[in-house]
């Protein structure tokens, strides 16, 4: 089966309203933007930088609404406050998480 990627070359399609909150590295951080692929972050101050591993400890809609998890990532690009992170594996509830958070977090917008 041959990857398909959309026009902006990304696997799956983002998240168009902001809706979710992630922690990692002991801190919980607002996400810009969101698929199930991965996130961005455009209020990270802090030290990873490009290719750096690290784990995803929570998720949710709201800070409130956090659920413990362990998602290996990689952090695939950073600017001046931004920083990009891609899962490496989603387990079954974070699949199931991510799936039912795109109807429910935000408005869903397709980029195909």
């Amino acid at each position: 089966m041959e990857l398909q990627l959309n026009e902006d070359r990304r696997k799956h399609p983002r998240a168009g309203r902001m809706g979710l909150v992630v922690r990692m590295e002991g801190e919980t951080y607002e996400v810009s933007n969101w698929s199930m692929g991965g996130f961005l972050l455009d209020d990270y101050q802090g030290r990873l930088t490009p290719g750096a591993l690290v784990t995803v400890g929570g998720i949710g809609c709201h800070i409130s609404d956090m659920h413990d998890v362990e998602l290996p990532a990689r952090v695939v690009r950073t600017d001046d406050g931004i920083i990009a992170v891609t899962y490496l594996g989603l387990d079954a509830k974070a699949y199931d998480f991510l799936t039912d958070a795109l109807g429910q977090c935000g408005e869903m917008r397709s980029l195909i």
